[in-house]
């Protein structure tokens, strides 16, 4: 059998193993916050309908919330989003006493359930399914999200620690009885900050606002995140993807100076992972299979196209277009011209007349983007990557 390659590892699952359960923490008081949490507005929808379609999403059948405060309101809620409401009427003891009474209402056919309060609503369906595999491949009794070696939530909870955790008398609460364990946890690095961001202060409200309308979009630590300890891409790659990151960014900051509008943040972060799967068959299409999974597809758009793209014969200039633009004008970590790359590349390979063809195409594509920017921007290229020392022909970004 073939060694899986590590972009396949890390396509999350498609499916949920059908014994994991989802217990969500909606008792508190909100004291805070000043307003119920789970019942705040988020993407048009509430905090707490983003938890459960969250777990919804993932593919897990039984969702058990645990209410307490406000609970005349949330039942209806639950209920209606296929989850279970179970009211804790110690809810005022504190959150531990919530933590029993959903595991307590597990079904007996759950072997393992995911814990989380209801104000993390951004860790993403992709994380459960990928915890939720490495649990099952592991036979460990605990699992927990990690985040640039920061342990997330929610944590993934063997039902075997039920017994022990329904009879702990509660010093530490819940994080008390699992650092009692005598066996280690599973840690799984997870390209998601979701698993660390919940919302105590109004503050912590707007930006999960803001996150929730770019979630379509890695963050900057998430990029380093999926690159660094969930694949362990190498540094040269790396490089390369940081420099094509660097000219892409000065195309498009020429466009948007034009009046062109342009998501600078979704062109960074799709340059800086262009090439996650190099090395593999066809590793834009395995790179964009990837970043869809963990729900990136504006990204995985951009990132399928890099080596071929096919050119709009009209309208403005995309992301996909100058991502595959700036990706032909770096060589390794350094900047080169389109006909001094394109010229080299037709002397190794020009013999071979499938390859002549596939590098005549794209050296045409690349050349009439270039056109189309210089155009639109009313710059020359030089001009344009001049600060990034564009006159030099050995210049290392």
């Amino acid at each position: 059998m073939q060694p899986q390659d590590k972009t396949s590892r890390h396509l999350a699952p498609e499916t949920m193993p059908g014994q994991v359960a989802a217990v969500i923490l909606a008792a508190g008081l909100s004291s805070r916050m000043g307003r119920c949490k789970p019942l705040l507005p988020l993407g048009g929808a509430t905090v707490l309908e983003r938890a459960v379609g969250m777990f919804k999403a993932a593919g897990v059948a039984e969702v058990v919330v645990v209410t307490g405060h406000r609970a005349g309101d949330l039942g209806p809620l639950i209920a209606g989003l296929g989850a279970r409401p179970i009211f804790n009427p110690g809810y005022e003891q504190g959150m531990f006493s919530s933590v029993l009474a959903g595991a307590a209402a597990l079904g007996q056919g759950a072997g393992a359930f995911f814990l989380l309060p209801a104000d993390m609503p951004l860790v993403r369906p992709a994380t459960l399914l990928h915890l939720a595999q490495a649990w099952e491949a592991s036979g460990a009794e605990l699992a927990h999200p990690s985040f640039l070696g920061q342990r997330g939530h929610p944590p993934l909870i063997s039902t075997r620690l039920l017994p022990g955790l329904m009879a702990w008398p509660g010093q530490g609460g819940l994080r008390g009885y699992l650092e009692s364990l005598a066996g280690p946890s599973l840690l799984v690095e997870v390209p998601d900050q979701g698993v660390l961001r919940d919302m105590d202060h109004p503050q912590d409200y707007e930006e999960m606002q803001v996150r929730w309308q770019r979630r379509q979009v890695p963050g900057p630590q998430e990029v380093l995140a999926l690159l660094g300890p969930v694949l362990g891409v190498e540094q040269k790659v790396r490089a390369h993807c940081r420099a094509v990151a660097t000219v892409a960014l000065a195309l498009g900051q020429a466009l948007k100076d034009a009046g062109q509008p342009l998501d600078l943040e979704l062109l960074e972060a799709a340059a800086l992972v262009h090439d996650l799967a190099k090395g593999q068959p066809q590793h834009a299409q395995a790179g964009g299979r990837l970043l869809r999974r963990w729900g990136w597809g504006p990204v995985a758009r951009a990132v399928e196209t890099h080596m071929d793209i096919e050119v709009p014969s009209g309208g403005p200039l995309g992301e996909a277009e100058l991502l595959y633009l700036a990706d032909k004008l770096v060589e390794g970590a350094t900047l080169v011209g389109l006909e001094e790359r394109f010229a080299a590349k037709l002397t190794r390979h020009g013999a071979d007349p499938v390859l002549a063809q596939a590098i005549g195409r794209r050296w045409h594509n690349a050349t009439a983007i270039q056109a189309r920017l210089e155009q639109a921007s009313g710059r020359a290229l030089a001009d344009i990557l001049a600060p990034l020392g564009a006159t030099a022909r050995q210049h290392t970004i």
